[in-house]
């Protein structure tokens, strides 16, 4: 089984924000991670011979990790969400796309949702006004427009 091993001290200065973070970190990750990089692990050759640009790749794998494969897997559904990956690598990708409006407050990347978070870091494209502020606009992904 796949695992991974996040470690997060602060030296002894200050256990107790470390231990809230530890918390935060562990309430943001579903139980279902490794399971499905596991999974995911097994369709990758599947996935580099249907798409052969590595944006393509990126996308295919984004939609699984935030849609219905991701619930499913989170549901214990673990049959179901192997056959919707499966459904999903076959099918022609969709080129319409969407727009999600990001509000930030005045600028402060502290006032910015969880879910807001996620959509700036899955963007292709962003769109802003002079009010957003450069702190905000480093948590968009690097390669976006």
């Amino acid at each position: 089984p796949l695992s991974a091993v996040v470690a997060i001290s602060s030296s002894g200065t200050a256990p107790v924000l470390a231990r809230m973070l530890r918390e935060k970190l562990e309430a943001l990750l579903p139980a279902s991670l490794g399971q499905m990089a596991e999974i995911a692990g097994g369709f990758r050759d599947r996935v580099k011979q249907r798409f052969s640009r590595m944006s393509d790749r990126r996308r295919f794998w984004e939609r699984a990790f935030n849609g219905l494969f991701a619930s499913q897997m989170s549901a214990g559904n673990v049959d179901e969400a192997t056959r919707t990956l499966t459904r999903e690598l076959n099918e022609e990708p969709s080129l319409a796309g969407e727009i999600i409006l990001v509000g930030a407050g005045p600028g402060d990347s502290g006032l910015l949702t969880l879910r807001g978070l996620q959509v700036m870091q899955l963007a292709d494209v962003v769109l802003y006004d002079h009010l957003v502020s450069d702190e905000v606009l480093d948590l968009v992904r690097r390669d976006a427009d």
